[in-house]
């Protein structure tokens, strides 16, 4: 009897635990993003170009954001509203938020292109040329190499 209901206790707890992991994506609004999120709208881009915004949370995990823009662009951000990813969509992003010596090494190295998309981790950057190069940076921005 104790087996049958040690089993049943587990199948449960494997149940709740599956429906809680998966993540919980909804649409919310502009207003709604952190206002440092907000800001770097606002700063770089057009607000009023937002196409939608949504939340993204998972258990035991911070919350993430996307903001979309009518003409494909995405930022991703963390739940403090700093950016995680910025995707041009094969259009330049905004120098100003690239770090100075990654926007110096493009610029030494790969004259005739544009960052189009980067996004970073604790760990590195990961930066998108257009000419379709993609270059991995550490955290304090030095070059580390080329990515296949």
């Amino acid at each position: 009897m104790k087996t049958i209901m040690n089993s049943m206790f587990l199948a449960v707890l494997l149940m709740v635990s599956t429906v809680t992991v998966q993540a919980q994506v909804k649409s919310i609004t502009f207003d709604q993003l952190p206002k440092t999120a907000q800001n770097l709208v606002n700063k770089y881009y057009d607000a009023k170009n937002v196409s939608y915004v949504t939340e993204e949370s998972e258990f035991m995990k911070s919350k993430e954001y996307e903001v979309r823009f009518h003409d494909g662009v995405k930022v991703e951000f963390d739940a403090k509203g700093d950016w995680k990813e910025v995707d041009g969509k094969k259009k330049a992003i905004p120098t100003a938020l690239i770090p100075t010596s990654i926007a110096s090494h493009v610029k030494k190295s790969f004259p005739n292109n544009e960052i189009v998309k980067i996004s970073r981790s604790n760990r590195k950057y990961e930066v998108e040329l257009s000419n379709g190069l993609d270059l991995e940076f550490d955290k304090q921005g030095k070059f580390l190499r080329i990515d296949d």
